[in-house]
């Protein structure tokens, strides 16, 4: 018998979406979609809710009962939405960590076209140490909004650019391998004006790669 889980997968499966992606626009608890696809299990009717409140053209009746189309009349909205976690200072960021104990519902949201599908999260840039003189396409320019996804695996690719999440906020630098083991280098493209330091590897918390940089005009 089709469950309820199984025709949110459907509507998963045809929006393009993902449990992360859904999980993060309703503001479900992480783990719960996961766990209602099990023999036996499904999604509350409470958690159905949450999520039709945020996809308005997924039809209620089609999800809770399987009566009807996939699609009601409602149109969704015209771009995913994506919470911005609250960054100002210079080094792209205050201490709120890449994994925040805020609620993703309390923060704001932004709604950018064309973000790459795996973009879980944005931030504002401040400060003008990731800006690319030689290869200007490749800066981070104060005011862009930089895509970031958390980091699930223990590679890291050295010489690329991350988002790092320490005591002192959040930070986004090339990072390199240091002599020293317990160090990791961090490199700015601006580095005449902003020089490599080391950072103990115990001190940062969590990394982020980068999806996207969409450049915003300051005025």
């Amino acid at each position: 018998m089709e469950r309820r889980v199984d025709r949110l997968d459907k509507y998963i499966k045809f929006r393009g979406l993902n449990d992360n992606k859904v999980t993060h626009d309703s503001g479900i608890s992480v783990g719960t979609l996961g766990k209602s696809r099990k023999e036996g299990k499904d999604i509350t009717p409470k958690t159905a809710e949450m999520i039709l409140e945020v996809y308005p053209e997924l039809n209620r009746v089609w999800l809770m009962t399987g009566e009807g189309e996939m699609l009601g009349t409602k149109k969704p909205t015209d771009f995913v939405s994506y919470p911005l976690l609250d960054v100002s200072r210079a080094e792209c960021g205050k201490a709120f960590g890449i994994a925040s104990t805020v609620r993703v519902t309390e923060l704001p949201y932004i709604s950018i076209p064309g973000v790459p599908v795996d973009t879980e999260f944005f931030v504002q840039a401040s400060g003008h140490s990731m800006i690319n003189k030689q290869n200007p396409e490749l800066s981070i320019p104060t005011g862009a909004l930089v895509g970031l996804a958390k980091i699930t695996t223990r590679v890291i690719r050295w010489g690329e650019v991350y988002a790092l999440s320490t005591a002192d906020g959040v930070m986004i630098k090339r990072i390199f391998e240091s002599e020293d083991k317990n160090l990791v280098r961090c490199v700015s493209y601006n580095s005449e004006e902003y020089p490599d330091f080391e950072i103990e590897r115990r001190d940062i918390f969590e990394l982020a790669r980068i999806t996207c940089v969409i450049p915003i005009s300051l005025r």
